[in-house]
């Protein structure tokens, strides 16, 4: 079971714990009453007690709000975020695209470097996606890279180099710890470079988007083909 923090401007001391769907999901919502003006104290005091409610009927993930402030209160009880790594690793030829796109790059003379540790399955996934599409791909993975390279030179006769080549990419995607640019798709709270994900359906603005999305994701109530990536500011004024 998912929870789910919600601050809610109302009287009274108690949270309020109720089963309640979210875009065919069903979670446990606890509602905190937090009122302006209350002093910080109070604040965390009915955030701990919402805290242990959730912990005790079971719950380890929580949705909150964008930059919700107390995550140290919640950690206390064994509540975490949703992961967003694995949506975003899912996710990574689509980025790669649309980072292309951005810059005004066709695929077809694109160059996309994918850097990790090791060729972990979405690496492979993303490789095996993007080798057909781009010009040149770059695989950046001291464990299995070179391999991977060479499977995709034989099967698609397209240049698919290690980065000892020395390949310049316009766009690196990046699947744990190390150079820190391009897309960030690893830890918890992975770095787009300006990208967002936008899913089919509208979400409840209340709660911060891609944790949401994740979880409706992993649950398989949103197919990652119906995920559009675009740029952040893609819509606005």
């Amino acid at each position: 079971m998912v929870g789910w923090l919600a601050e809610e401007e109302r009287q009274g001391r108690r949270a309020v714990l109720e089963r309640t769907g979210l875009a065919g999901l069903t979670v446990l919502r606890a509602g905190v009453p937090l009122p302006p003006k209350l002093r910080e104290r109070t604040v965390l005091r009915r955030v701990e007690k919402a805290a242990g409610l959730l912990a005790r009927a079971g719950v380890r993930r929580v949705l909150t709000r964008q930059d919700f402030p107390h995550w140290d209160v919640l950690s206390a009880y064994g509540l975490r975020p949703v992961d967003l790594e694995p949506l975003c690793q899912a996710l990574a030829a689509p980025l790669a695209l649309a980072a292309l796109e951005r810059q005004g790059i066709a695929p077809s003379v694109g160059t996309v470097a994918l850097s990790g540790r090791r060729v972990s399955r979405p690496l492979f996934q993303a490789a095996m996606a993007l080798c057909p599409q781009v010009r040149t791909l770059v695989i950046d993975a001291p464990d299995g890279g070179a391999e991977l390279a060479g499977e995709l030179r034989r099967e698609y006769g397209a240049a698919a180099l290690t980065a000892l080549d020395g390949s310049a990419a316009q766009v690196l995607l990046s699947f744990s710890p190390g150079e820190g640019r391009g897309l960030l798709l690893w830890g918890p709270a992975p770095d787009l470079d300006g990208l967002t994900l936008v899913p089919p359906l509208d979400l409840p603005g209340e709660l911060a988007p891609l944790p949401l999305l994740a979880v409706l994701w992993e649950e398989g109530r949103i197919p990652a083909k119906e995920i559009r990536v675009v740029p952040e500011d893609f819509g606005r004024n």
